[in-house]
């Protein structure tokens, strides 16, 4: 294998290093579909129904209760 740790499991910084970056990558996206939101609803509105049409659900609703959430 390429990563050096053949046969073995990874490293715990590997391990936190990938949950840190996971973490990053989901705040920027949840903070770019927000822009969307507020400047084209359209384009988010197709973003969503073209997830909900591939059967991945929920998507609309965790960000709306997500926006929600930092309001208060």
């Amino acid at each position: 294998c390429c990563c050096g740790w053949e046969g073995a499991s990874p490293p715990i910084s590997a391990v936190m290093w990938s949950h840190t970056k996971l973490k990053l990558n989901f705040t920027s996206y949840l903070n770019f579909r927000y822009t969307m939101q507020k400047r084209f609803p359209s384009i988010l509105e197709v973003y969503y129904k073209s997830n909900e049409w591939s059967g991945i659900h929920g998507i609309r609703e965790n960000d709306q209760m997500t926006w929600l959430s930092s309001k208060n």
